[in-house]
């Protein structure tokens, strides 16, 4: 169980911390311009991050010990979802550097949709 839990943190983590460096050191560049803006949000929020939280629910789900707890996961992976536009977007609309939509209940829905669908398929296999 605890190393399923441990791969789950790594892969959403590492993926996570990936993706925040990726915004913050190309936007320090100024490669990340308006065009870049949005390739980064497709390719950040709309592939990695949500690929990596169905792979870190499955890995949850396949927990079968853990019973009901694990339908936390997809909650906690969409928070996480929502504090990584928080710690990109609106902070550096805080900073003056860039102006976009601020984070709303939309974002908790995109990284939470996809977390319960892994953990759904993570759940059916489990042993």
């Amino acid at each position: 169980m605890e190393k399923r839990l441990v791969r789950a943190a790594l892969v959403y983590g590492a993926v996570w911390l990936a993706c925040l460096a990726f915004y913050w050191g190309f936007l320090a560049t100024g490669t990340l311009g308006g065009g870049g803006i949005m390739g980064y949000v497709i390719l950040a929020l709309g592939i990695a991050l949500p690929i990596a939280g169905v792979v870190a629910a499955f890995l949850i789900g396949r927990a079968a010990e853990l019973g009901w707890r694990r339908l936390a996961a997809p909650v906690v992976i969409a928070a996480l979802y929502v504090l990584h536009t928080v710690a990109t977007f609106s902070l550096s609309n805080v900073l003056g550097l860039t102006n976009i939509a601020p984070a709303d209940l939309a974002v908790f829905l995109y990284g939470l949709i996809p977390a319960a669908i892994g953990l759904a398929i993570g759940c059916a296999t489990a042993k």
